[in-house]
């Protein structure tokens, strides 16, 4: 299996946050245009119903001519069928006094109460099947000679069509979305590798140099411990042996970020090569992690409690989980008071390894339970400590090859909980 680190993870993360991102923009702009094109599409649409309602309009006024208003009226109230006045299917017509009477209707009835005013209004109509439906309706007054209104003509269109072709192209529109939002997150995707490859490729080339100069500085440093171990085993005096032990005490702390800085180099390297699981049987392995750190804890008179089932076995990288476990029980001891306990825990859920490390310490205020885990990081409680800040930062580089997480979380009466997270993966 090929592992991932968690810079590896990061890339990743950062690679679908600028997709989604470009994609996002795109399709905003995408939807706005369609919302654009829905909208003045409807206003084209009712426009020309409307240029179309004003022609049959037209129409009839000019059949029914400028005839005197006794005589309109007669013509209009008994009609019997034969009246040049046709409707179309889904039209209606009707003719009203200026006083609201309604002298005649053809093609339906109009059920809404609408103002004797000149202009276009929607309306519901009952037509001859009985069914009520939404129509456009355009009312005009009919002049006399003297120009006084003697009848108001409504004539109207069901907007059942229109709906119909408002939902097509709506349709259409929704289905162009969805089209330019997978394009735009395959191109997204593209563009995100494009521009963040340079920043892998550098990246590599650091993990790289801090590699070799690693190694390079490796052994200079072990001269110097040997040297050094060499002058304190003979006699000297008080002032040149206080300089021993500071060259001592130096030599030793830039070894040990050195073996640090080889392995987050090595966790970096594990991404490009082929490696394979175990099971680990947890409670051996945090005896084993107990024993480990048995001296360190001992100095300060700690003590380690481990809590787990005999019989939980997870599939993992040993050394990976090894490495990280030690981190972090060392950063536990190191902060936790004098004669207390540092509690090891570890169980299984929802298909995770959990694996609780608990101490009580100081415990870490919001604002640093993020930054804890960057390379170099000390709060301000440890900066004079002798720790290097990488500790943490090695521990959630290995748990994040494993696929998992780590947190931290303060506990109730002080103290901290570093919380280890990766897949289960037991052996069947």
């Amino acid at each position: 299996m090929r592992s991932v680190t968690g810079e590896g993870l990061s890339f990743r993360k950062a690679k679908r946050r600028w997709t989604l991102f470009f994609t996002l923009i795109v399709i905003s702009l995408v939807s706005l245009l369609s919302l654009f094109i829905f909208v003045l599409a409807l206003r084209l649409e009712r426009g020309a119903e409307i240029t179309a309602l004003n022609r049959v309009a037209d129409r009839i006024e000019a059949r029914i001519g400028r005839a005197p208003l006794i005589a309109l009226e007669r013509m209009l109230r008994n009609y019997s069928g034969n009246l040049d006045l046709f409707t179309a299917e889904n039209e209606i017509l009707e003719f009203v006094t200026p006083y609201g009477e309604s002298v005649l209707q053809l093609g339906g009835t109009v059920k809404s109460n609408l103002p004797l005013v000149e202009g276009a209004s929607k309306a519901k109509v009952v037509d001859y099947d009985d069914s009520e439906l939404e129509y456009n309706i355009l009312t005009r007054a009919i002049r006399n000679i003297a120009g006084q209104p003697v009848f108001f003509l409504r004539v109207g269109r069901s907007i059942e069509g229109l709906s119909e072709k408002s939902t097509s192209l709506l349709f259409s529109l929704i289905l162009l979305i969805v089209l330019v939002a997978a394009i735009s997150w395959v191109v997204g995707l593209a563009l995100a590798g494009y521009v963040l490859t340079p920043l892998r490729e550098s990246y590599d080339r650091l993990q790289r140099f801090t590699a070799d100069a690693s190694h390079e500085l490796k052994t200079p440093l072990t001269v110097m411990r040997l040297s050094v171990d060499l002058l304190k085993s003979r006699p000297l005096e008080s002032e040149s042996r206080d300089k021993i032990d500071a060259i001592d005490g130096a030599t030793r702390s830039m070894q040990h970020v050195v073996n640090q800085l080889l392995l987050q180099a090595k966790a970096h390297n594990d991404s490009s090569t082929v490696i394979s699981s175990q099971d680990v049987r947890v409670r051996e392995f945090l005896e084993e992690m107990k024993e480990y750190h048995r001296t360190f804890a001992e100095s300060k008179e700690v003590r380690i409690i481990v809590e787990s089932d005999e019989d939980l076995v997870v599939r993992t990288y040993l050394g990976k989980l090894k490495v990280a476990v030690a981190a972090v029980l060392e950063n536990a001891i190191k902060f936790t008071e004098e004669k207390s306990d540092v509690t090891v825990k570890a169980f299984e859920r929802e298909g995770s390894l959990l694996i609780q490390i608990g101490d009580s310490g100081p415990g870490i205020d919001d604002p640093d339970k993020e930054r804890i885990f960057d390379r170099f990081y000390k709060i301000d409680e440890s900066h004079n400590s002798s720790g290097s800040g990488m500790g943490l930062s090695i521990a959630k580089e290995m748990i994040g090859s494993l696929g998992g997480e780590i947190t931290v979380e303060n506990r109730p009466g002080g103290g901290s909980i570093f919380e280890i997270r990766i897949p289960s993966r037991r052996h069947k």
